[in-house]
């Protein structure tokens, strides 16, 4: 893997659009193609002899296994690589599917070289990419959000676990250690309260955490 660039894994059945995926990635920013695959039982493969990289690009349709299911199967092994969906899809269902089996962020197949850029950007600043048409699936998968649901959801934390996702979802983008320090408790603690709410909502990671909020339209009302 290259030391200075953000290390890419693409998975991807056509040559011809890997060529050219890897040299668009490439040109737009600090980003390196190390690793490229035609199927996800190879990719699976490779994970499991070792192979990881910061950020993995993944087709949704391929023959033999498809990208969600690849991405269950990662999901299932605990493999703690972000992952971002290339699809043709446009599905509001399809996209809630591959959310919550911990995709991080999809884009369409035909979408410009600055989308690209700004999706795996993203994902690799903030945990995941959030656009009109993720927005929209979230929309459309939401439940009635009056009030009064709202509240019966919120109901559920405490008050230092509302404090702990006001500090999660800020803009400054603060890590687990600053935001013990600010609460004034040990990391550990911290990551109790993270895992609390991981099960009580059936949550899985950061990005998850945050998506969650977001569909719900929680984050203006901790």
């Amino acid at each position: 893997m290259s030391s200075n660039k953000k290390s890419i894994i693409l998975v991807d059945d056509h040559v011809i659009v890997r060529n050219g995926l890897r040299e668009l990635i490439e040109k737009i920013g600090e980003y390196k193609v190390d690793f490229e695959f035609d199927k996800g039982i190879d990719l699976l493969e490779a994970i499991e002899a070792g192979t990881r990289a910061d950020l993995l690009i993944l087709d949704l349709s391929m023959p033999g296994m498809n990208g969600d299911e690849v991405l269950a199967e990662l999901n299932k092994r605990k493999v703690d690589i972000p992952v971002l969906i290339l699809t043709l899809n446009s599905e509001p269902g399809k996209h809630i599917q591959l959310f919550r089996l911990g995709a991080r962020g999809y884009i369409q197949k035909n979408s410009t070289a600055d989308v690209l850029r700004d999706a795996i950007e993203s994902v690799l600043r903030f945990g995941f990419y959030q656009n009109e048409l993720m927005l929209e699936a979230l929309r459309k998968d939401s439940p009635l959000q009056t009030k009064e649901y709202k509240f019966q959801v919120l109901d559920q934390l405490t008050d230092r676990e509302r404090e702990f996702l006001k500090l999660v979802c800020d803009e400054k983008e603060y890590t687990y250690e600053q935001i013990a320090s600010m609460m004034g408790v040990h990391r550990r603690t911290v990551d109790g309260y993270r895992e609390s709410i991981f099960s009580k909502f059936d949550i899985k990671s950061k990005a998850g955490l945050v998506l969650f909020l977001v569909r719900n339209d929680l984050i203006d009302i901790l």
